[in-house]
């Protein structure tokens, strides 16, 4: 595969200064990000050391103004653990850096109010690696006016850090449960309430942070299991609005590689989202490896798009890893997507999906998956599609 100038670009960056760039946004706005710790009570937490889990990591990424300087923005904890994993000196994936700037002023309400744009729900894999490590992807978003509003669960991430500085180690990135189906269960339903109760607190958050948040019209995506608990997260509001009045308005799912749960897969109408949903998969990631996809998409009354990407694709390409993993010669190699590419394509399938749900643009756009859109993305394999 032809190296792309972009990629070009950052290895030259890379030999001469010993440092990494995340590839920037290609929107008009900055970056601007801010964390809060929202109390709230897990129990029967199977990842909280006492068993009781007091409170999840909320951290807003949102549009500015202000431009921001380069600076590295990986919690040193988190990257020393990473480095350990794949036996890297110090400071291999500490050294990247991206313009973002945390507590930067916000754009005013009637700014946000003119863009009109859906706030964006998301959430992490299981185990890692935790939203810090999704910057690439959230900043194309953000440049383009959307702000985004990211569930970590303490403790089931690798590391966290409080906005106080407290860090606070959790499961290591290859933990495996003794009892995969229950405990994975157990986190998905902390992950569903753990959303809930954001949801319900946005208002007092939005006033509190001073950050515009629509809190009419939200769209949920995310990777891996958080990918499985974006459409999960519509069911759960749909039940939710039977019984009672607190609920919220989606208006469209993205599941970045992540096997289905629950009642996604009951095989029956209670499976239907009743809004557009985008599945994207790694090239490993077929029908016939995971029947979860098939079955979920069989009940969709909306549209519904489900792409793989080839190149030798893994699970965690969707994260900046694939960036500091190639940099450091940990992946890639020869008929591998490279990093820019990847961050490239993730970026506007992404973007198409939530500016086509968002009524940005007429259609489906390169979701088509068009003659031209193949041409363009000879990588991608549209594998199920309904309008």
């Amino acid at each position: 595969m032809t190296i792309s100038l972009g990629a070009f670009r950052l290895s030259f960056f890379i030999g001469v200064c010993s440092c990494l760039l995340l590839p920037p946004p290609t929107g008009t706005y900055h970056v601007g990000s801010k964390a809060h710790v929202l109390n709230k009570t897990t129990i029967n937490d199977p990842v909280a050391p006492s068993g009781t889990g007091t409170s999840i990591l909320i951290n807003f990424y949102y549009p500015t103004l202000r431009k921001s300087v380069e600076r590295e923005y990986i919690w040193k904890g988190l990257s020393s653990l990473y480095e350990e994993y794949y036996n890297l000196p110090k400071d291999s994936f500490g050294r990247i850096k991206a313009r973002i700037g945390h507590d930067a002023p916000p754009l005013s309400p009637t700014t946000c109010e003119h863009l009109n744009l859906p706030t964006l729900i998301w959430g992490p894999p299981f185990a890692g690696p935790p939203s810090q490590l999704f910057l690439g992807l959230f900043s194309e978003l953000v440049s383009r006016g959307y702000t985004i509003v990211t569930v970590d669960h303490p403790y089931e991430q690798p590391f966290l850090q409080y906005p106080n500085g407290t860090g606070i180690q959790g499961l290591a990135m290859d933990f495996y449960p003794g009892n995969p189906e229950v405990f994975l269960n157990q986190v998905v339903n902390y992950r569903l309430d753990d959303n809930a109760v954001l949801l319900r607190n946005l208002p007092e958050l939005s006033e509190k942070t001073g950050i515009s948040l629509n809190l009419t019209h939200f769209a949920i995506f995310g990777h891996s299991i958080g990918g499985a608990v974006a459409p999960l997260q519509i069911l759960y509001e749909k039940a939710l609005r039977n019984t009672s009045r607190e609920t919220s308005h989606f208006i469209g799912a993205i599941n970045l590689d992540g096997g289905m749960f629950g009642a996604a897969i009951s095989n029956n109408s209670f499976s239907d989202t009743g809004v557009p949903n985008l599945l994207m998969a790694s090239q490993g990631h077929q029908h016939d490896m995971d029947p979860t996809w098939p079955t979920f998409e069989a009940w969709q009354s909306a549209w519904t798009t489900d792409v793989r990407v080839l190149g030798n694709s893994n699970h965690t390409d969707y994260s900046d890893l694939i960036v500091l993993k190639q940099a450091n010669g940990v992946a890639g190699g020869r008929n591998t997507i490279q990093a820019n590419r990847m961050i490239d394509l993730v970026r506007i399938f992404v973007r198409t999906f939530f500016d086509m749900v968002g009524g940005r643009i007429g259609g489906e756009g390169i979701l088509s998956g068009s003659k031209q859109a193949r041409i363009d993305w000879p990588e991608v394999v549209w594998q199920f599609q309904r309008d």
